[in-house]
């Protein structure tokens, strides 16, 4: 079974934010087999929308995505779920694909109860031309959910074809450390006890295919260079792991979320595929 959710522009800092913090609503959800039809299609599917069960509602994640974008090298991904997230049912995993690309998975995100509710933005490069982005929720009791999001990148602007830095480059200028905000420490002031709040996590870093572009195929030229993965930990306890691929883009900003309960350190750990550790902290103060 699979839905498609509303497509969203505009994709500076503070519009990656929006989307990552906006309210799931289901007036955006849409079929697979709609875009398959075309606008007529969409229009009948729309109007069944209504018949969904709120069991299908809270298994389908939803996505946003541009419905066109002149930059294939970073292209914004938002999902968000309304399932809960309990020790006896919650979703265990999101994984993001996009087939047609030559480096197709663009992550795997693995999330606990104590991630408080499943909400995840970040950028990743896509291939030129239009293509399906199609995004499976694993739930601990009912199995996987499936949404598909179409997304058009302008011809002659795809961001897979990406050579990667020297080997010997791990550090510089081009690798600066992670920094790690609490979005509701800076609106507020304060995080309330059992909030879920938002956490934003910026890093410079290349991140590569190592694949260029030549007589008509992808051809590896250099080996990949990227962030592999995240792990946050919040009161010594695993929050949340995510397994990125050579399709992150440059200069990340991830957002996640997180159950504040009564307070505590979060400490966020990421690494590369060339052995880098980097490491950020906030303390989290619940009143």
């Amino acid at each position: 079974m699979s839905t498609s959710a509303p497509r969203v522009a505009g994709w500076s800092r503070r519009d990656v934010l929006g989307l990552a913090l906006a309210t799931v609503g289901l007036s955006g959800l849409a079929g697979r087999r709609a875009g398959a039809a075309g606008p007529e299609g969409r229009r009948r599917w729309g109007e069944e929308l209504a018949d969904l069960s709120p069991f299908e509602r809270l298994h389908h994640p939803v996505v946003r995505l541009p419905v066109v974008t002149a930059n294939g090298d970073r292209v914004p991904i938002v999902v968000e779920m309304t399932h809960p997230m309990e020790p006896e049912h919650h979703i265990e995993s999101v994984s993001v694909v996009n087939a047609r690309d030559p480096v197709p998975s663009k992550g795997v995100f693995r999330f606990t109860p104590e991630s408080g509710q499943v909400s995840l933005a970040f950028q990743a490069r896509l291939d030129a031309g239009p293509s399906d982005v199609a995004v499976t929720a694993h739930c601990s009791v009912h199995g996987d959910w499936t949404t598909v999001q179409s997304v058009t990148v302008a011809d002659g602007r795809g961001g897979c074809a990406a050579p990667a830095p020297p080997a010997d480059r791990r550090l510089g200028r081009d690798v600066l450390p992670p920094r790690v905000r609490i979005r509701q420490l800076l609106k507020a002031g304060r995080i309330r006890p059992d909030e879920i709040v938002d956490i934003e996590l910026s890093m410079r870093h290349p991140n590569r295919t190592g694949l260029v572009y030549r007589d008509g195929r992808f051809v590896l030229e250099s080996p990949p260079f990227h962030l592999d993965s995240l792990v946050a930990l919040y009161g010594g306890e695993p929050v949340c792991r995510f397994a990125f691929t050579s399709a992150l883009s440059d200069d990340p900003l991830i957002v996640f979320r997180l159950r504040a309960g009564s307070g505590g350190l979060l400490q966020v750990v990421l690494t590369n595929n060339r052995g880098g550790r980097f490491e950020a902290s906030a303390r989290v103060e619940a009143s």
